[in-house]
């Protein structure tokens, strides 16, 4: 039901939008658009205490005027989540479902893969009488997923309709990430405070022509609220701690060889509230092997503005899990104070003794953990299947101090199936702001076949040694793992899925925001092929052996059967690992090196009858034998 509250006048002041502003005004079908601007780059906490003016439940769909239908869809106000929005993205789950909300469909015309642009709008049938109230918000419950073009917008009109204000919202949310399901709320003081003929609409929007991809998934709105803004209410919309040299990248688990010494840790602090904010501070309490608490502080934080708060903190760093917890106040918003629910955020990081991860999976506080995955199934339907082979995942490490790494580890996603490759490749480059160039790899690994036993685990990890020659006094030949040096490197996945036979993923922690540059997908099958930034956190994992470079423990794990052999010999790894195994003849040549699951039978009937030395590389030990055969 649509309500109006009357209340007495509040003394409060007038609160100007900050924002970004776009020069492009996008078309519109209904009415003009004179401005747009986008919101704060997370959605704020809705604040309980407020004072509501005006709401609407949708359980009366003619509260609302629904644009007129164009060929890709309108808005409808319904009492259940249409089916095919619910597969993709989950019902709504808002507070008054059950008596009608809004919906805009997208996915409907995505799974055609015939795709126009698509403008439709929600509007108000009423005005709103605000002129008694200058300082207000909206408040609304929606459930959102990102993909590739669309846009979600709210409108503005102080002139009952005639011409309208924009705001770009949801456009932080990746593409493809998890449905959100929460409450939004927005300063609007600016566009409708003071107005006695205000309006509202929401607006779908994509203008990706002729593109299968252009659709989305979908929008559910309800329970939308004018309300007072309360005088004051800091939030803090996210909370970070990087290495001073890190370029804003956070890493989930650092190697206690390539920690910094020096950290910056801070707060983007939203003030939500109608007064500005006066000796703002940002207190850091990390509790772990080595606790520490940071400070940083502003003088002022005006009213609807937003403002980075941080420190650069000389830190002495163990190895070990440190938890965070980062609060920001102010003079008027205390510990106790009724609106301080938001002024915390949580931030978890590890020290390790070897393992370097972009990804926190695991670490993270609860409730924060937020996961996706990317892989060849991403993009079925792309015409030419340019992501079905040479599909390539990266994520970037900045390595501080020259080490050596002994393996890569891959998180799977749950739809990768044995029998996909994977090629690992480690690129080295000074800068990450162009598009990829997979020509520089500094090292490129074997074709590694994905074995159930790695489904199972749910990660596979493959081996960066190289062989560095043949050495007579012991038969055999030496490996030593792969050296890197101070650097900027991507470590990519190259994923193929044998013509989507075989599909495989890569596990993309979107808990943390990380910078674009951050992590990559490339497709190289594509015409031509192409490359772009994704931002997020791959699970592509290091392990680092800190300079301890060389094997030179022996396997006693290793079996190889039947010696004499007729052509055919087994190889047996006890420890289920798998292993690198190369084949010599007596001079010290390389006939064959491959990599094998823990137990695999390796045809040899194409080489001459004689004698062979089979070295097998196996959890960075070796093992050497002298095979025969017939």
């Amino acid at each position: 039901m649509n309500k109006y509250y009357s209340l007495l006048l509040c003394s409060l002041i007038t609160i100007n939008f900050m924002g970004q502003k776009a020069n492009t005004n996008f078309p519109s079908l209904i009415g003009e658009l004179t401005e747009t601007k986008t919101a704060p780059s997370k959605k704020t906490n809705q604040n309980k205490s407020a004072t509501v003016i005006w709401s609407d439940s949708f359980d009366n769909a003619a509260n609302w005027s629904i644009s007129a239908p164009n060929l890709q869809g309108q808005w409808q106000v319904v009492t259940s989540t249409p089916s095919d929005v619910d597969q993709y993205m989950g019902a709504m789950a808002s507070t008054s479902a059950s008596d009608g909300f809004a919906v805009f469909n997208a996915v409907q015309y995505l799974l055609t893969a015939t795709v126009d642009i698509q403008d439709a709008t929600l509007e108000m049938a009423s005005s709103i009488d605000l002129s008694g109230y200058q300082s207000v918000s909206i408040e609304f419950e929606q459930r959102y997923r990102a993909f590739n073009y669309d846009e979600t917008y709210i409108e503005f009109s102080n002139d009952n309709g005639v011409t309208w204000q924009q705001v770009l919202i949801n456009d932080a949310v990746v593409t493809n990430a998890p449905a959100i399901q929460e409450v939004y709320s927005l300063n609007i003081s600016n566009y409708v405070g003071g107005s006695s003929n205000a309006k509202v609409r929401f607006r779908w929007l994509n203008q990706s022509d002729d593109d299968s991809y252009g659709s989305g998934y979908g929008w559910m709105i309800d329970d939308v609220k004018i309300t007072v803004l309360p005088d004051n209410d800091i939030q803090n919309l996210s909370s970070w701690i990087f290495g001073e040299n890190s370029n804003g990248l956070e890493y989930g688990r650092t190697p206690i060889s390539q920690v910094e010494q020096n950290y910056y840790v801070g707060s983007y602090i939203y003030n939500y509230g109608a007064l500005d904010q006066t000796n703002v501070t940002v207190n850091g309490t990390f509790t772990g092997p080595s606790s520490f608490s940071t400070t940083a502080t502003s003088a002022i934080i005006e009213n609807d503005s937003s403002l980075a708060v941080e420190n650069l903190e000389s830190l002495s760093l163990s190895v070990g899990l440190y938890n965070g917890d980062i609060v920001a106040s102010s003079d008027a918003d205390t510990l106790g104070s009724t609106n301080f629910n938001n002024n915390s955020f949580l931030r978890n990081f590890e020290i390790t003794n070897d393992v370097y991860s972009i990804d926190g999976i695991g670490n993270h506080p609860s409730g924060y953990e937020a996961l996706a995955s990317t892989g060849t199934f991403s993009w079925a339907t792309s015409v030419d299947n340019s992501s079905s082979d040479g599909f390539i995942v990266a994520s970037m490490y900045d390595i501080q101090q020259p080490t050596s790494i002994s393996n890569v580890q891959v998180l799977l996603s749950s739809s990768s199936m044995a029998g996909a490759e994977l090629i690992v490749h480690i690129l080295d480059t000074a800068s990450f702001k162009n598009s990829i160039i997979y020509t520089n790899d500094v090292y490129t690994s074997d074709v590694i076949t994905l074995q159930s036993s790695d489904i199972s685990n749910g990660f596979i990890e493959i081996p960066t040694v190289t062989n560095t020659g043949w050495d007579p006094a012991t038969n055999s030949s030496t490996w030593q793992e792969f050296e890197i040096n101070p650097g900027a490197y991507y470590v990519a996945i190259e994923l193929n899925s044998l013509a989507n036979t075989y599909p495989i993923g890569v596990i993309d922690d979107q808990t943390v925001t990380q910078p674009a540059w951050a992590s990559a997908i490339y497709f190289g099958l594509s015409s031509p092929p192409t490359s772009y930034t994704n931002g997020n956190a791959f699970a592509i994992r290091m392990k680092l052996s800190d300079g301890n470079v060389g094997v030179k423990e022996v396997a006693n794990n290793i079996s190889i059967y039947p010696n004499p052999s007729n052509g055919l010999i087994n190889v047996n790894a006890e420890n289920n690992l798998n292993s690198i195994v190369s084949i010599y003849d007596l001079t010290g040549k390389l006939l064959l090196s491959k990599n094998y699951p823990a137990k695999a039978s390796i045809d040899l009937n194409n080489f001459n009858s004689g004698a062979y030395i089979v070295e097998v590389l196996n959890n960075n030990k070796i093992y050497t034998e002298k095979v025969i055969l017939k």
